[in-house]
């Protein structure tokens, strides 16, 4: 039965207005004298949203010219003046869109402010800052020291952090005249306190056997909880996506792909102009990919009683923001939790902070599950990197190994 509730539209039709709407808003913000802000996937967006600001993520109109397809051309445009291809795929797409135009939704707006949090990596501080001098629009730089398990240190960190986020909230009343709400804070958080309680549910939908949902789903899932985080729509998609999934697929038990064999785990970012052909192709050897930490980035847990506090834990202890260690653990939770018998690890030249580190954790996750991995690198935005012949015949090794060994 795929038939949707009466009355409700389905979770499909749903992301691609909210889309729409997110967008046009934009569009209109200077016409109707709001503010726009560019920030980055990974910050505390929830100051924008509760001061009525709007947050425009770069990443996201990069994510879209890269699977339109359009980034050896943008790439090509910004290397032109001199810009290196070791940098990123993300930041080279949004430069070659500035220099040329040339857009999937037509553009964005220009920014009033920005804001680059580091948690994430390095690159995207500069890249904001050719942003900032193009645009001659005030930068605000989030420092998040790496997220360390000693535990004063820790304590230190969020202190630190803590009065990064009121420096934030004082230049944002600069910049628009208009005294900080933190009651309206309080009301944001619990909009995203459940938005990501419930995108995490989504995510653990693939613990089922077999998975109603891959590892594709939830990138394309995961455009909502970065851009709607903080609004009462976000709540609502994924109350409307768990529930029609668990209707629709695990009340009737049918997976993502007939006659599922192996269920992998991911690391690193997805190779996102191979992302249907990379699909399918696992398919065919009866495999799916359920998880990765990159998906569970979001799934944040706020605690509304202490708003500054749980934005500074929160913010600055993301995956690739911790020790090598502590990341490993997160990813060996996620093989406990959804039963994974395989790994397919990604050597991503585009995002090296996430990259880093990658042959130590291949050494701590197969020491501790006993699974074989598959390394492959390649770039997750550029297809001038990326080798068909290398990743067919890799993946057709590896699923031989797994065979052999009965899994």
């Amino acid at each position: 039965m795929n038939e949707s509730t009466p009355g409700k539209p389905r979770v499909k039709e749903l992301m691609k207005k909210l889309t729409q709407d997110y967008y046009g808003d934009a569009a209109r913000a200077h016409n109707e004298d709001r503010f726009v802000a560019y920030t980055t996937a990974v910050s505390p967006v929830e100051l924008f949203v509760a001061h009525d600001v709007i947050p425009i993520y770069p990443e996201n109109h990069s994510v879209m010219c890269i699977t339109k397809r359009m980034t050896t051309r943008l790439s090509t445009a910004i290397e032109k003046k001199g810009y290196t291809t070791h940098l990123c795929a993300y930041a080279r797409s949004d430069l070659g869109y500035r220099e040329l135009g040339e857009s999937p939704i037509g553009g964005l707006p220009d920014p009033d402010f920005l804001l680059a949090c580091n948690a994430q990596c390095f690159t995207l501080t500069k890249w904001f800052e050719v942003l900032s001098r193009r645009y001659g629009a005030p930068l605000f730089v989030f420092d998040t020291p790496q997220y360390i398990r000693n535990k004063k240190a820790r304590r230190n960190i969020i202190r630190y952090v803590e009065a990064e986020i009121y420096e934030l909230i004082t230049a944002l009343e600069n910049l628009t005249g208009k005294k900080f709400d933190y009651d309206r804070l309080r009301e944001v958080l619990i909009y995203s306190r459940d938005a990501c309680r419930l995108y995490k549910e989504f995510l653990d939908l693939a613990a089922h056997k077999p998975s109603p949902v891959n590892i594709f789903d939830a990138l394309i899932h995961m455009a909502i909880i970065v851009y709607l985080r903080g609004t009462p729509q976000a709540v609502q998609y994924y109350q409307g996506l768990v529930d029609e999934i668990r209707r629709e697929k695990v009340a009737q038990g049918i997976g993502v792909i007939p006659n599922e064999r192996f269920r992998l785990y991911w690391e690193n970012l997805p190779v996102w102009f191979k992302f249907r052909e990379h699909a399918n192709l696992l398919a065919s050897y009866g495999a799916v990919i359920l998880t990765s930490l990159y998906v569970h980035s979001w799934s944040y847990d706020f605690d509304v009683s202490d708003p500054i506090r749980t934005l500074a834990e929160n913010y600055t202890s993301v995956f690739s923001n911790v020790e090598l260690e502590e990341r490993a653990e997160r990813a060996l939770d996620l093989f406990q939790r959804y039963d994974l018998n395989g790994n397919i690890m990604f050597l991503n030249r585009s995002c090296k902070a996430v990259t880093f580190g990658e042959h130590e954790l291949r050494e701590i996750l197969t020491q501790r599950t006993g699974i074989p991995v598959l390394l492959f690198e390649s770039d997750m935005g550029d297809p001038r990197f990326y080798s068909e012949v290398q990743v067919k015949t890799r993946l057709e090794a590896y699923f031989e190994t797994l065979e052999r060994l009965n899994v």
